[in-house]
C-alpha cells in the first residue's frame, strides 16, 4: 500500500508543479588537521537554494561524527546487531564527535533543536522562513574529534580517512515521511542521500602529508609535486631505514580542491603516500586525470592501479554514459578500512592481496561515480538502485576482462533462498540482515538486471540504460523513475518483472544445472564450482583417520554437503583400519525442510558410526580389539524469530541411540592360567546392546554482546533416566571475555538401585571431574585413546556434567561421581595481552584462566566427611578457535591433592594436565552461524 501511495503522491505532486525540482547546496569549507590529537577545526559556509514549491521554516542537518560519540547511537546499535563489539568496547580516546557549532543564517544567530532519537541529527530553525526560489547563507564553525577508523571515517596511526565529517543538510525532495525531509542517522550498513552543489574546500595539513581528495586540486605547488611519478616526501624517505619519521609538524600547507555537481566531499591524508598519475582518454575523446595513492608496502600490488582505473573509466563511460568530471583518484587504505568505499571522483580500498581482486574492486568503486555519484538515488531506502546496478556492471567488466567471475555471492544468495531467509530487492538498507545486505541489493539485483538484458537484448538494454543516465544525471531518481523508462520496453512483461522487486526467492535464469563432482584429483572442479555454484554437487575425496586402537585408517569421503544446502544431505566416510584390520567409518543422511516464513526448520536424520574402542596387546599371542557401533535416528525442529536480524533460535530435538559394544570380560573358566595360554583364551568379547533415548529443548542467542544458550535434556534407557540442564553465557569486555557455564543434573534408577544390571552402570552417573572416553557412553566425542589409562591419550577429557578439568579416572569411584544429583559452575576468562606471558611470540597464543566449583548429593548426607564444595583452577591454552584446549590445574581441593599424591609418584604436575578436543562442537557452531 505504501508503494501505491508514493506513486500516487508523486503523480499528484508532478501535476501540481509541472516539473521535477531539487534543492541546491553549495559549500565553502576551511579545515585544518591536527595529526597529533586527531582533530579537525573548520569553518563552513553554505549557500542553500530552495527550489521546492514549499516555504521552509527549518532545515535538518546531519552531524555524522556524533555517530561515534557513544555506543547507543544508531551506528553503535547496528554494529552490535551485525556481530561486532569493537566500537562498543572502544576507549574514550578512540571515539569521536562534532561540537563547537554556532549556526548563523544570513548573519543572524539561529538555534537548533536536537533530534528526538539520534544525536547525529539536528534541526536548524530558520530565523525567517525560506520562500520558494530564495536562497540563504548558513555559516558555522565546527570541531571534529576523529574516531579510530571503525567504519568509514577516522584515523589509524598516521593514516586519516576524513569522510562524513562536516555539517550537511538533509535532502528535501517532497517524498519523505515528514514533509519531504530525509534526516538519517549514520550507519555502517546503509549509505547516503545528499543534495548536489559545488564544493570549494581548503585543507590545511602538516607539510609532510600527502592529501587525496574529491575534485580538482587548485594549488599549483602541490600540483607540480604530484606530477612526479612514485613521489614520496624526502624527509620520510631518508628516515624510513631508521624506523623514525622526522618532520616539523609546525610547518603546514593549505591545499584547495574544487568540484561542482557533486553531493559529498571526502579527503585522505598520509605522510607515506606514493603517487602515480596519468591521463586517460575516454571513448568520446575527452581526457581526464587518473591518480593512485598508496604506500611503499603495496607498491608491487598497486603498480598497475592507474591502468585499472583507466579501464574502469572507459568501460563505464561506454556502457552507461560519459564520465562528467575531470579526475578519478584511487587511494589505498588500511585494514580497518573494511573493503572499499566510494565518494565523488575518489575511492578508497583496503589492502588487497591479488592484482585481479584489486582491479575488480577498483572497477566496482569507480563505477559508483555513476550509480551513487551522478545518479544520486536514496541509497538508504533503495540500496538496489546503487549497489545492484553497479554490481551488474562490475560483473560485465569482470567477464569481459577475465572471462568469468567468482560467484561467492551466488552461493550466499542460494543459501538464503533455500532456507527461506532471503529478502526482497526493495528492502531498505537498515531492514536487511547482515548476510541479506551482501546478497540482495548487490547480487540479486544484478541478476534481475541480467534478466531484463536477456529480455531486451544487449544493444537495446544498453540504449535504455544510457537514456536513464542522460535523463537523470545529477538528480535524484526514485524507483518509479527508472521503471517508467523501462516499462515501454518490456510491454506486457513489465508488471511481472517489476513485481520481482518486492518478492522473496531467486531470480529465474532458465539455466539447467549439471551434476558437478568435486575431487582433489580434479583441482579445477572446485574453482569451477565457485564460479558457477550448483545445487547438484558431489564431493569425493580421500580420507585419513587415526586413533590408538585402529591406528591409521585409510578411506574416502563421499558427500553432497555444501552451500547452498540440498534438502537431502549425506556424508559417508568408509575407512579401513590398519590396526584392527576391519572396516570402520561414519555416515549421516538427513532431510531438511524450511517453512515459507523462514522461521521454522525441520530435519529428519539418521547417522551411524563404527570404530575400535579398546585393544589388549599381550607380550605373546594375538591382540584383541573391541569395537562399537552406533545408529542414531532422530529429528530436530528449529524455530527462529521472524526478524531476520536477530541471531537467535529455539529448538526441540529427539534422538535415539542404538549402541552396540564389545566389552572385554575375564573368563571365569580360566582361573588357573597356564603359561602358554593365549590372551584370546583368557578374555571374551561379549556383545552389549543399549538403547538410550534423548529429548532436548533449548535456545541459542548468538548475539555479539553477551551471547548465551541453554538446554534441558532428558535421557532414558530401560535402566536409568538422566535429567540435565546446562546454560552457557559469555560476558564480553574490551579485549576478551568471561565464559560462564552452569550445570545441574539428576540421576534416577528405573529399577531398584541394587538391581544386577549385568554391566558397569556407573559410567552413566553424573560426574564433577573430567569425563574420560569410557564415560562417553553416547560416543559423541573424538578420543585419541578412549580407554587408555596411561600416556598422553589417557589425559584427554570431555567437558560434560560438572566440567572440572582435573581427572580422577584411576579411581574405582571417581571424586565427585554421583548417582543422585550434582550442580557446578565453570568459569573461563581471557588474559589481557599486557600480562600474557606468551604475548612475546610473533603469533597470537591465547591463554585463559579457568575455575570450577561444584557440589553433589553425597557431600550433603548426614555424617558425610566429604567436602561439600569441590574446586579447581588453573591456566587454559586454547588453540584453533578453541578446537583444542589444554588445561593446567594449579589449585584444587584437598581431595584432588590426595588423589594426585597417591596415584602419581612421578611428574605429578604433568600428570594433572588434561586436554579436550571439541571437533563436533566447533562444526556445530559453524553450522549455526550459517543458519542464522
Amino acid at each position: 500500500m505504501r508503494v501505491i501511495f508514493l506513486v500516487l503522491a508523486t503523480s499528484i505532486l508532478s501535476q501540481a508543479q509541472g516539473q521535477y525540482w531539487q534543492q541546491e547546496v553549495n559549500y565553502e569549507i576551511e579545515v585544518a588537521l591536527n595529526d597529533r590529537s586527531n582533530e579537525l577545526n573548520g569553518f563552513e559556509k553554505i549557500v542553500y537554494t530552495n527550489n521546492s514549491p514549499d516555504t521552509l521554516t527549518y532545515i535538518w542537518f546531519h552531524l555524522w561524527p556524533n555517530a561515534y560519540k557513544d555506543e547507543r547511537t544508531a551506528y553503535g546499535e547496528q554494529s552490535l546487531r551485525n556481530g561486532s563489539t569493537q566500537f562498543y568496547f572502544s576507549s574514550k580516546e578512540e571515539r569521536g564527535y562534532i561540537n563547537r557549532l554556532d549556526f548563523k543564517v544570513n548573519g543572524i544567530s539561529a538555534k537548533t533543536v536536537d533530534h528526538p532519537q539520534h544525536i547525529d541529527i539536528t534541526k536548524l530553525i530558520l530565523p525567517t522562513p525560506l520562500a520558494p526560489g530564495q536562497k540563504i547563507v548558513i555559516t558555522t564553525p565546527f570541531h571534529v574529534k576523529l574516531p579510530f577508523n571503525f567504519s568509514r571515517s577516522g584515523y589509524n596511526k598516521k593514516n586519516f580517512q576524513v569522510t562524513q565529517w562536516y555539517p550537511k543538510p538533509a535532502v528535501y525532495d517532497g517524498l519523505g515521511e515528514e514533509d519531504g525531509w530525509h534526516p538519517m542517522p549514520y550507519l555502517d550498513q546503509g549509505e547516503f542521500y545528499s543534495e548536489f552543489g559545488k564544493f570549494v574546500v581548503r585543507i590545511t595539513v602538516p607539510a609532510h602529508y600527502v592529501v587525496a581528495a574529491t575534485g580538482v586540486l587548485q594549488t599549483p605547488s602541490e600540483i607540480e609535486l604530484l606530477r612526479t611519478r612514485s613521489f614520496r616526501n624526502d624527509s620520510v624517505a631518508k628516515t624510513r631505514a631508521t624506523g623514525k619519521i622526522i618532520v616539523d609538524s609546525a610547518s603546514t600547507k593549505t591545499l584547495e580542491f574544487v568540484q561542482d555537481k557533486v553531493h559529498d566531499f571526502a579527503w585522505f591524508a598520509n605522510p607515506d603516500f606514493l603517487v602515480e598519475q596519468d591521463t586517460c582518454m575516454l571513448p568520446s575523446g575527452k581526457v581526464i586525470d587518473i591518480y593512485a595513492f598508496y604506500t611503499e608496502d603495496y607498491r608491487k600490488l598497486w603498480k598497475n592501479s592507474v591502468a585499472f582505473c583507466k579501464d574502469a573509466a572507459r568501460f563505464f563511460s561506454a556502457e552507461v554514459g560519459e564520465y562528467p568530471y575531470q579526475t578519478i583518484s584511487a587511494v589505498q587504505g588500511v585494514p580497518s578500512t573494511g573493503g572499499g568505499m566510494e565518494y565523488p571522483t575518489i575511492t578508497i580500498i583496503s589492502p588487497i592481496v591479488r592484482q585481479r581482486d584489486l582491479d575488480i574492486i577498483l572497477a566496482h568503486e569507480i563505477g559508483h561515480n555513476w550509480f551513487y555519484g551522478i545518479l544520486a538515488s536514496n541509497e538508504r531506502s533503495h540500496p538496489w538502485m546503487d549497489e545492484g546496478f553497479n554490481t551488474f556492471y562490475e560483473y560485465k567488466y569482470t567477464i569481459n576482462k577475465y572471462g568469468s567471475k567468482p560467484e561467492y555471492s551466488e552461493i550466499l544468495l542460494q543459501t538464503l533462498v533455500k532456507q527461506h531467509r532471503d529478502q526482497p530487492i526493495s528492502t531498505s538498507s537498515e531492514a536487511l540482515s547482515k548476510f541479506g545486505y551482501a546478497a540482495t541489493p548487490y547480487h540479486k539485483t544484478s541478476k534481475w538486471l541480467q534478466l531484463m538484458e536477456e529480455k531486451l537484448g544487449p544493444a537495446r538494454f544498453r540504449e535504455v540504460m544510457q537514456r536513464y543516465y542522460e535523463t537523470w544525471k545529477f538528480r535524484h531518481p526514485q524507483p518509479d523513475d527508472f521503471l517508467a523508462i523501462l516499462r515501454p520496453e518490456l510491454g506486457t512483461e513489465a508488471d511481472t518483472i517489476f513485481g520481482m522487486l518486492h518478492q522473496q526467492g531467486d531470480i529465474p535464469t532458465g539455466e539447467k544445472e549439471k551434476l558437478q563432482i568435486i575431487s582433489p584429483f580434479k583441482p579445477k572442479t572446485f574453482a569451477a564450482y565457485l564460479e558457477t555454484p550448483s545445487k547438484n554437487t558431489l564431493l569425493i575425496t580421500p580420507a585419513l583417520g587415526f586413533n590408538s586402537y585402529d591406528k591409521l585408517m585409510i578411506g574416502a569421503v563421499v558427500s553432497n554437503y555444501k552451500l547452498p544446502p540440498s534438502s537431502v544431505q549425506f556424508i559417508a566416510a568408509p575407512m579401513y583400519s590398519t590396526g584392527a584390520k576391519q572396516f570402520n567409518g561414519i555416515g549421516r543422511l538427513g532431510y531438511t525442510a524450511w517453512s515459507d516464513g523462514g522461521n521454522r526448520q525441520m530435519e529428519i536424520f539418521v547417522s551411524g558410526a563404527r570404530f575400535s574402542n579398546n585393544t589388549i596387546e599381550p607380550a605373546d599371542g594375538k591382540a584383541i580389539s573391541t569395537s562399537f557401533t552406533k545408529l542414531v535416528p532422530g529429528f530436530e525442529l528449529t524455530f527462529k524469530p521472524r526478524d531476520v536480524q536477530k541471531p537467535s533460535r529455539a529448538f526441540v530435538e529427539w534422538k535415539s541411540f542404538f549402541i552396540g559394544e564389545q566389552p572385554l570380560r575375564y573368563r571365569e573358566d580360566t582361573a588357573f592360567v597356564f603359561p602358554d595360554t593365549l590372551v584370546s583364551q583368557v578374555y571374551t568379547k561379549d556383545k552389549l546392546q543399549q538403547a538410550i533415548h534423548q529429548l532436548r529443548v533449548g535456545i541459542d542467542n548468538n548475539r555479539a554482546l553477551y551471547p548465551y544458550s541453554a538446554d534441558l535434556s532428558l535421557q532414558s534407557s530401560k535402566h536409568f533416566t538422566r535429567l540435565a540442564f546446562e546454560m552457557d553465557y559469555f560476558f564480553n569486555y574490551a579485549k576478551g571475555g568471561l565464559f560462564l557455564r552452569f550445570f545441574a543434573g539428576k540421576f534416577l534408577y528405573t529399577n531398584n538401585k541394587s538391581y544386577d544390571y549385568g554391566y558397569d552402570i556407573s559410567r552413566y552417573f553424573l560426574n564433577l571431574t573430567g569425563a574420560s572416553g569410557y564415560e562417553d557412553y553416547l560416543y559423541r566425542s573424538y578420543f585419541l585413546g578412549r580407554n587408555h589409562y596411561e600416556g598422553l591419550a589417557s589425559q584427554q577429557i570431555m567437558i560434560r556434567d560438572g566440567g572440572f578439568k582435573v581427572s580422577t579416572e584411576l579411581l574405582s569411584r571417581e571424586i565427585g561421581k554421583t548417582d543422585n544429583w550434582l550442580a557446578a559452575v565453570n568459569l573461563s576468562t581471557s588474559i589481557p595481552a599486557k600480562v600474557n606471558p606468551l604475548a612475546v611470540f610473533p603469533i597470537s597464543i591465547p591463554l585463559r584462566l579457568f575455575a570450577d566449583i561444584g557440589t553433589y548429593a553425597e557431600a550433603w548426607e548426614a555424617n558425610s566427611e566429604k567436602s561439600r564444595f569441590l574446586y579447581d583452577a588453573g591456566i587454559q591454552l586454547s588453540l584453533n578457535n578453541e578446537m583444542i584446549n589444554i588445561y593446567f590445574p594449579l589449585f584444587y581441593s584437598s581431595e584432588f591433592t590426595d588423589y594426585v599424591k597417591s596415584v602419581h609418584t612421578k611428574n605429578r604436575f604433568f600428570r594433572t594436565v588434561t586436554f579436550s578436543l571439541n571437533l563436533s562442537s566447533s562444526l556445530k557452531q559453524v553450522n549455526r552461524q550459517l543458519s542464522f
